[in-house]
């Protein structure tokens, strides 16, 4: 006798829906051992392969447009099959171990599918129009006087650094007596000579204002590089007359 030939009864009735009741080639073997009564872990396995292939070949009786993923898991199986069938070989408890686990992780997703569909309840959402929510714009925190007093004062601080100088900002620089260079090196001159100045912070005693300060500094380089006085490391400042240092402290 040939093996018995195993049709899904109220599954397979025309051209069109051979295989369109299952989701693809797991739910179809899924469905194969449910009709069984075997579980997955107790599968007989030649069995649900010799069944699964006949599916394949009453589909392609009637129509030979089969998805590929079915076309694909037949030749899985049939070489899943010849393996099988070789004595005490360790590949074919392998494959079929890798399609028990397969199968397992299709049910539960199946299952949880399941369930979440019956959760749903999108179907029954009521819609209507959205309301105009009233915004209260009050203002409605306590603060101390000392935390809005600094407040305003950053914020007023802060406008001050964002609007343009005026004219009274720049009244200080334009008001600043100009101090000429010249005039700071006749006064060096004369201190020298006078003794009132002996070094270099002498020259910058009694200063008033930058432009003054600077003109100072600008005159003793001019002295120093028309060799007109010397500066030693520290500080002390001498007059330079006909190539000789005039320093009457040190004797030379």
């Amino acid at each position: 006798m040939g093996e018995p030939q195993y049709r899904l009864e109220g599954i397979v009735h025309t051209k069109s829906d051979v295989l369109e009741d299952f989701e693809g080639p797991l739910d179809l073997l899924l469905t194969l051992i449910s009709k069984n009564k075997m579980s997955i872990a107790q599968v007989e396995i030649i069995t649900i392969i010799n069944q699964y292939l006949d599916v394949i070949r009453q589909a392609q009786a009637v129509d030979l447009d089969i998805a590929s993923d079915f076309i694909d898991m037949a030749a899985r199986l049939i070489y899943l099959k010849s393996v099988y069938l070789l004595p005490k070989d360790e590949e074919g408890e392998k494959l079929k171990a890798e399609l028990q686990g397969q199968l397992i992780e299709y049910s539960r997703a199946k299952q949880a599918a399941a369930l979440m569909r019956e959760m749903y309840t999108g179907d029954k959402m009521i819609l209507r129009p959205a309301m105009e929510v009233g915004v209260d714009y009050t203002y409605s925190l306590t603060h101390n006087i000392s935390t809005l007093t600094n407040a305003y004062s950053k914020l007023s601080a802060r406008d001050l650094r964002k609007s343009p100088p005026t004219a009274e900002n720049f009244r200080p620089i334009v008001n600043a007596p100009m101090v000429s260079v010249s005039s700071r090196i006749f006064n060096v001159l004369k201190g020298l000579m006078k003794k009132s100045i002996t070094g270099l912070g002498d020259a910058f005693k009694n200063i008033k204002g930058k432009s003054e300060a600077v003109a100072t500094f600008l005159a003793v380089l001019e002295l120093v590089r028309a060799h007109r006085i010397k500066i030693n490391r520290n500080g002390d400042m001498n007059l330079i007359r006909r190539g000789k240092i005039n320093d009457d402290r040190t004797g030379g």
